[in-house]
């Protein structure tokens, strides 16, 4: 009995010591809470942590468990540390709030627990903000969320995938916004005490640089950006370059597609917009990112016709990511 013991005992030392490395560091232990400090996330610990990873398109439309495992295990992973889980509301209605979390937001959160990830809930909605039905469901699908996850310590809540209107930048906009969505952040605050919030914000997420001077209240807060090439390098100082000196920047969708039958906002190339906007992002350390899309359908899609900037975002993980 005793040999049997020690030949568990050094199988298991033998076994956890030959684990690669991101697997060693994907245990689902070793994912601490994260806090808002200053313009950054750190640990409880006071570790300082960047959060780079990808998004997918939805839980639905595609196995999204296989693309978790596939995004972080196997000598092929991806080396991310966050993936984006978007929940498509036309999805969320059709499956209903209580079947859709039994059967594709409870898995979906497991799995990157299980497999050492943060996570980010995204209420995937682009809509105006001040429709009745956008604010209802907006409502109804954080009252269900946000207390049922508030004890895991790898999620984030993102509220609201992309405000469109108004479109105009000014700071007048933004308090009109921020004055209206201050009620729902603190909805999610009260259910989540702990949990970051990721706050997005008009004109398809472009005005989070007038949270530097006007942030919303509360603690735990970051602030998004959606960047395409539409929005070009010169106006990125004012967009959040700016602000990220200050506040949290999330950037929570980016990419670009060389395509020549892609929408013209998503025009690129790595050239032009991704070298650029690597070299934009890495002397700025407290921005956190994933990328737009692990999908190979929802463009720009890295999985499918823009593996080209797939590869681009995988090397760049490789080398960012601890």
């Amino acid at each position: 009995m005793k040999n049997l013991v020690f030949i568990l005992f050094s199988w298991t030392l033998f076994a956890g010591f030959h684990l690669p490395a991101h697997a060693q560091d994907a245990l689902p232990h070793s994912l601490p809470r994260l806090k808002v400090v200053g313009n950054h996330f750190e640990t409880v610990e006071g570790k300082t942590v960047t959060l780079r990873g990808v998004s997918l398109c939805s839980l639905e439309w595609n196995n999204a468990l296989k693309q978790i495992r596939d995004l972080t295990t196997g000598p092929d992973n991806w080396n991310v540390n966050v993936i984006r889980l978007p929940v498509q509301s036309i999805e969320w209605r059709r499956v209903g709030k209580d079947a859709y979390v039994k059967h594709y937001l409870d898995p979906a959160v497991k799995a990157c627990k299980d497999s050492g990830v943060y996570c980010i809930i995204d209420w995937h909605v682009i809509h105006d903000w001040k429709e009745k039905e956008s604010v209802d469901q907006l409502k109804e699908f954080w009252e269900t969320v946000a207390p049922r996850y508030a004890a895991e310590k790898h999620i984030l809540y993102e509220f609201f995938n992309e405000p469109t209107t108004p479109k105009d930048r000014t700071m007048e906009n933004w308090l009109a916004w921020r004055d209206e969505a201050q009620k729902w952040v603190d909805q999610i605050r009260k259910d989540a005490p702990l949990s970051i919030i990721l706050v997005a914000n008009p004109h398809w997420d472009q005005m989070p640089g007038f949270a530097a001077e006007k942030p919303f209240r509360g603690s735990g807060l970051a602030y998004v950006l959606h960047v395409y090439p539409i929005w070009k390098e010169p106006l990125w100082d004012d967009l959040f370059g700016k602000a990220a000196e200050s506040v949290p920047i999330f950037i929570t969708e980016w990419g670009w597609s060389d395509e020549k039958d892609a929408w013209w906002g998503l025009k690129g190339n790595q050239k032009d917009f991704g070298d650029p906007l690597r070299a934009y992002i890495d002397k700025r350390p407290g921005i956190s990112w994933t990328a737009w899309s692990y999908d190979d359908r929802c463009g720009p899609s890295m999985l499918g016709k823009d593996k080209d900037m797939g590869a681009f975002v995988k090397q760049w993980l490789k080398e960012a990511n601890p």
